[in-house]
């Protein structure tokens, strides 16, 4: 397990419910969009997903399409060491990471982007009506990114499962718990931005716990959460959590 294999996973890969067809792999759902696009049921082609099944941001484009019930094809497009991309991709992805998406002709790059066109097209909605809530979405979603994802994913989850079990760093483990303590507080201070109900921040959420729970390390810093623990064990067994996991993932 080495270093250019670890790499693969910082921009998923899981392999439940799907069916490979000449490098694109189709999920089977219904789409109807709301609002200013039309009402007709989409094809499976005409929403493309590009990135890899063990990409973690592809993996919240894909939770975010599944409790839609969009139908769209997930496309190879593996940036890193050893990986290929599409012949056009640097048309679709002028930084050629991932992911990347189109639909209906339009397209998109960067997950924040292509969740929020998503939702706000198709029903049902991810974003919470009232604006203090969606506000408390927002912050958990950039909480993520800028202070969960790095200690959760590179400094628990990589050196242990994708480098023959290197121990994680006292800092890596020191920041893991304290944005883990932060997170939590949300159960309490607006329960409705995450835990209450599916908003774009659970899936935000999900990525990265999926990433740490797999190895003994993050589960412990986990379960030093009771009640982010609690939510996280209901949470992590739901339909599109287990139709979209990884192989290098337990969750």
């Amino acid at each position: 397990m080495g270093a250019s294999r670890c790499r693969r996973h910082g921009d998923g890969r899981a392999g439940h419910g799907i069916q490979p067809v000449l490098g694109i792999r189709f999920w089977c759902a219904v789409a109807r969009p709301v609002g200013s696009r039309s009402l007709r049921r989409l094809d499976p082609v005409e929403v493309k997903l590009y990135g890899t099944e063990e990409s973690v941001y592809t993996r919240i484009v894909r939770l975010v399409l599944l409790a839609k019930k969009v139908e769209f094809a997930l496309i190879e497009a593996d940036p890193f060491e050893g990986g290929v991309l599409p012949e056009d991709y640097d048309l679709r992805h002028p930084f050629k990471r991932i992911p990347a998406f189109e639909m209906d002709g339009v397209r998109l790059y960067e997950t924040d982007a292509i969740v929020h066109y998503v939702d706000a097209i198709i029903d049902p909605k991810l974003t919470p009506g009232d604006s203090l809530v969606a506000a408390h979405m927002r912050q958990i979603m950039r909480i993520v990114d800028n202070y969960a994802y790095a200690p959760l994913v590179w400094g628990i989850y990589v050196p242990v499962w994708w480098r023959d079990g290197l121990e994680p760093s006292d800092e890596a483990v020191g920041k893991a718990r304290h944005v883990l303590g932060v997170i939590e507080g949300f159960l309490d201070s607006s329960p409705d931005a995450c835990f209450n109900q599916q908003t774009l921040a659970t899936f935000y959420l999900a990525i990265v716990l999926a990433a740490a729970d797999s190895v003994t390390q993050g589960t412990a810093l986990i379960d030093e959460r009771l009640r982010l623990r609690e939510w996280w064990n209901g949470f992590r067994m739901t339909p599109i959590m287990t139709k979209t996991r990884s192989k290098h993932t337990k969750f």
